[in-house]
């Protein structure tokens, strides 16, 4: 559906003016699963007996960087232009969360819900423009979220292996 959505935007075509974000939102994906291996605040139950980490990719690599290419192509000028793209996607985002956490497609642990991806959502797509904008910024404030966020939900990123011993 991701695919289908950018071709009718459109905003595909806009797509190498994005690429540098569409990365940036990537590797933010791929560092929450590092950071938090063993510790995941959220994952999703794949759909067609996929392995797990099959589905996590197909969102890293298809329905996340589909979104940052809609969400910031052709982004509007003025202020309620704006205000109103922030609020359709992180509508999109929360309802389809909400969908996921009820048919069982998502599940949440070490006290991360709905009301916390709904708060990161609110965080997200402005960061995705900040990104666009002034990537060095965007990367520092990320980093404060970061850590910020270890802290909250307790991430024992001491145990942090890339072996199994």
């Amino acid at each position: 559906m991701s695919l289908i959505a950018l071709f009718r935007s459109r905003a595909w075509k806009q797509a190498s003016r994005f690429h540098s974000t569409v990365l940036y939102m990537i590797a933010g994906n791929l560092l929450y699963f590092f950071l938090t291996s063993g510790y995941l605040l959220w994952s999703f139950v794949p759909d067609l007996h996929l392995i797990p980490a099959i589905t996590e990719l197909l969102y890293t690599f298809i329905v996340f960087p589909c979104t940052v290419m809609q969400f910031l192509a052709d982004f509007p000028e003025s202020k309620k232009g704006q205000m109103l793209r922030y609020m359709k996607w992180v509508g999109i985002y929360a309802l389809m969360e909400a969908i996921y956490a009820w048919s069982g497609r998502i599940v949440y642990a070490h006290g991360w819900g709905w009301w916390w991806s709904l708060g990161f959502d609110l965080m997200m797509f402005p960061m995705l423009l900040l990104h666009c904008r002034k990537p060095g910024t965007a990367y520092v404030v990320s980093a404060f979220i970061i850590v910020a966020l270890l802290l909250i939900f307790r991430v024992p990123i001491w145990k942090i292996s890339m072996y199994n011993t």
